[in-house]
């Protein structure tokens, strides 16, 4: 999960960068980065879209307030999840019209936040991103079941008995989709989405639709742990 906060006041940023670590963590999500800011221009000078899936802004900011700099993201990115920060709902109509996925008083305590990722399903917003293909083309990263990579091209299996060929490198193609939760090289040229493993034996992966792959036996042990802590991850969620 990749998280940036927005806002002026040093103990408000601390605040919820303790309390949304805390809460990500205990629904079982991998935290990759929480980015804090000081203000809408900062945040806006390096934000790209796709850069982050839960954006925290502060509305109430000396410069940019966080409703103009949330319409900034929003010309981009439409499917970010917003939270807007604020002593008063005075903006509560800009706010929506923006999408906001919910509107967070302060001050909040840690069960606030948890309520906040509970309204926010988290967990639909993962089961719906989207990689970009070197080729320019997309797919949602919870269609792909694993990948083969042959004579400079990558087969992306996809569920339904679907797949696409994507000219790239396996080296590339790693980067790309092993940087997401739950995606792992499971023997030399092939990734697995450990989303669509039913078990592990015999030196394959049997994964649903009738699919299965190898593991090379260096790697068979990560698999295994890895795959059990995605499940126990799934579950807590």
């Amino acid at each position: 999960m990749r998280a940036a906060i927005i806002d002026d006041r040093e103990d408000d940023r601390a605040v919820l960068f303790r309390e949304l670590d805390s809460v990500l963590r205990e629904k079982g999500y991998t935290v990759e980065n929480i980015d804090t800011f000081t203000g809408g221009e900062e945040f806006l000078e390096s934000y790209e879209k796709g850069k982050y899936d839960l954006i925290f802004f502060d509305i109430y900011m000396e410069g940019m307030n966080g409703i103009q700099a949330a319409s900034e993201v929003r010309k981009s990115d439409r499917d970010v999840r917003l939270v807007f920060v604020t002593t008063s709902n005075d903006f509560a109509a800009e706010s929506y019209s923006l999408r906001a996925d919910y509107y967070l008083l302060k001050p909040f305590v840690h069960d606030d936040i948890v309520k906040a990722l509970t309204i926010i399903d988290l967990a639909d917003y993962e089961r719906q991103r989207a990689v970009t293909f070197a080729d320019g083309s997309t797919c949602l990263l919870h269609d792909i079941l694993y990948t083969e990579y042959f004579n400079h091209k990558v087969i992306v299996y996809l569920k339904g008995a679907r797949k696409k060929k994507v000219r790239a490198s396996q080296a590339a193609m790693e980067k790309l989709l092993c940087s997401n939760e739950g995606f792992m090289t499971c023997t030399k040229g092939m990734i697995v989405n450990l989303e669509y493993v039913r078990r592990i034996e015999d030196g394959m992966i049997q994964l649903e639709e009738k699919k299965q792959v190898p593991v090379s036996r260096r790697r068979m042990a990560d698999i295994r742990r890895a795959h059990a802590e995605y499940l126990f991850r799934q579950v807590r969620q």
